[in-house]
């Protein structure tokens, strides 16, 4: 029985894209080995198409800057046609058979588990004194800034954004799970005074992204040496 070491990388980032802080574990050995990967369409209950396409080729770009060749998109789509394997079928074993045909050592699956955004307005009361007080200056009279029993309050937007995804490399040869990779922080809270708010989920999701192919770039970069 082999003994399959797990290496554990945990990879930092900044700027707005610190939610997006990626969880890698992988088989160095096994990522040696690797000369060709068939990156599936990814699946979700929870996002579109236009979104899990998105997802799986910014994993696909992250291979490929990583010195791994990647079986074209076309071939994979034909093939997945042909069997009429449509995504939600593309379980492990049916993956690993595409794959296989496909003449890669390995299989990339992704599977979106949580893609939304929650606002809501919530309201603050500002002290009486010191800083943040009520300020008339700041008042715009568009109902920001209100009072209630001679306390001044402030109404303030807060968004929360949530995007899951979980990403597993499988060998084709012995079936095992090569790497495994998710963002860490999937949900993040932010206020309208927030500067690195995203103006929308799909920024948000693409920041995200943005951030994790650079991270499994780097980290299969770093084991292949």
């Amino acid at each position: 029985m082999l003994n399959i070491k797990r290496v554990i990388l945990l990879v930092g980032v900044a700027g707005l894209a610190a939610c997006s802080t990626s969880k890698i574990s992988l088989r160095k050995d096994a990522v040696k080995q690797l000369k060709t990967v068939a990156v599936m369409p990814f699946t979700s209950t929870v996002a579109g198409d236009k979104v899990t396409r998105e997802c799986s080729e910014m994993f696909r770009a992250g291979v490929l800057a990583a010195g791994i060749q990647v079986v074209e998109r076309e071939k994979i789509d034909k093939l997945l046609k042909e069997k009429a394997l449509a995504q939600s079928g593309l379980v492990d074993n049916k993956a690993i058979e595409a794959g296989q045909f496909l003449g890669a050592e390995g299989t990339m699956l992704g599977e979106i588990t949580a893609h939304e955004l929650k606002s809501e307005t919530i309201e603050s009361e500002l002290p009486a004194e010191g800083p943040g007080k009520y300020d008339a200056k700041l008042d715009k009279g568009d109902g920001t800034y209100f009072q209630r029993d001679k306390k001044w309050f402030k109404k303030d937007k807060r968004d929360t954004f949530q995007f899951q995804i979980v990403v597993r490399l499988i060998s084709n040869v012995d079936s095992q799970i090569i790497l495994t990779v998710q963002n860490e922080y999937p949900v993040r809270t932010y206020t309208s005074e927030n500067s690195l708010r995203p103006a929308n989920l799909d920024q948000f999701r693409a920041e995200v992204l943005a951030q994790m192919g650079k991270d499994i770039e780097k980290a299969l970069k770093e084991a292949r040496e």
